[in-house]
């Protein structure tokens, strides 16, 4: 009886240690949810951690007759845009990803309307950029040689918790 006593402590034990933790961007969008989104399995280049409460995740889709395609999801996480010097709460940090968006490419915003607390989409070419506020963070979505629906199938993904 005391074999078994020491077997349910070890067991227990087990169970109480710390998994590591899947990165805000693989949280927010799986590869599956890319798949249905783009139309085709891209490959997972796998999360990257940048800073603490900045993770991106990137695909790419080589080849083929779709071409050259890639998709980049960049999370931050609410710790993340509170500390930030130039932008803190959610709001001012969306409104700062939106703005270099189309500075950078001279196209204005289109609001993707019924995604997260707000989203915005902004062309360019071959370019796209999709920006997702959410609850918890805001997410810049970047795709090269993706159309505008399928970005917008992108930040739908991202915007559902």
């Amino acid at each position: 009886m005391g074999g078994a006593i020491v077997l349910a402590a070890v067991c227990g034990s087990r169970s109480t240690l710390a998994q590591p933790a899947v990165p805000t961007c693989a949280a927010w969008i799986t590869t599956q949810e890319v798949a249905s989104a783009v139309g085709a399995k891209m490959t997972d280049m796998g999360p990257d951690e940048r800073s603490p409460g900045e993770t991106v995740c990137s695909w790419m889709l080589r080849g083929g007759s779709a071409g050259f395609k890639s998709l980049s999801v960049e999370a931050y996480e609410l710790k993340y845009i509170e500390a930030s010097p130039t932008a803190p709460g959610l709001d001012a940090f969306y409104e700062l990803i939106v703005s270099s968006g189309e500075d950078a490419g001279s196209a204005k915003r289109e609001p993707l309307a019924g995604i997260g607390l707000k989203a915005a989409f902004v062309a360019a070419s071959p370019q796209v950029l999709a920006v997702v506020q959410r609850a918890d963070g805001v997410a810049r979505i970047v795709g090269n040689n993706l159309t505008k629906a399928q970005i917008t199938a992108v930040a739908r993904a991202v915007a559902t918790p």
